[in-house]
């Protein structure tokens, strides 16, 4: 029988995601991050340094840092990938929009690590 994603085999990965303020709503109403116009998917930091260098960019004044756990299993189908730069999130994991109902099936309740920035 194989292991549900989540189960006592499969560890939780804390994860970061920077959001806006529309994201951020979307997030507090209806639990999960959503989808983007583009219906392109989802990144997250694997750090939280990485996520509070994101957030400290000019250009994302305003967001909020929200963390959440995912089965290690589920972050080892996304697309890892390094955001360089100093204001990028270094360590990252991209899903793809085809992913994300099992992304928000198997996260834990995202919470707000760090409040608005900038």
């Amino acid at each position: 029988m194989l292991e549900k994603p989540g189960g006592t085999g499969d560890p939780p990965m804390v994860v970061y995601r920077v959001v806006d303020a529309v994201e951020l709503a979307r997030l507090e109403t209806h639990g999960d991050y959503g989808s983007n116009p583009s219906r392109f998917g989802k990144c997250f930091a694997l750090t939280s340094d990485g996520a509070t260098a994101f957030a400290d960019a000019a250009l994302n004044a305003g967001t909020t840092i929200t963390r959440t756990t995912l089965p290690a299993s589920i972050v080892s189908n996304g697309t890892r990938f390094n955001d360089p730069g100093p204001n990028g999130a270094g360590a990252s994991i991209f899903f793809a929009e085809a992913q994300l109902a099992e992304v928000y099936g198997t996260r834990s309740p995202p919470v707000v690590w760090h409040g608005a920035r900038g």
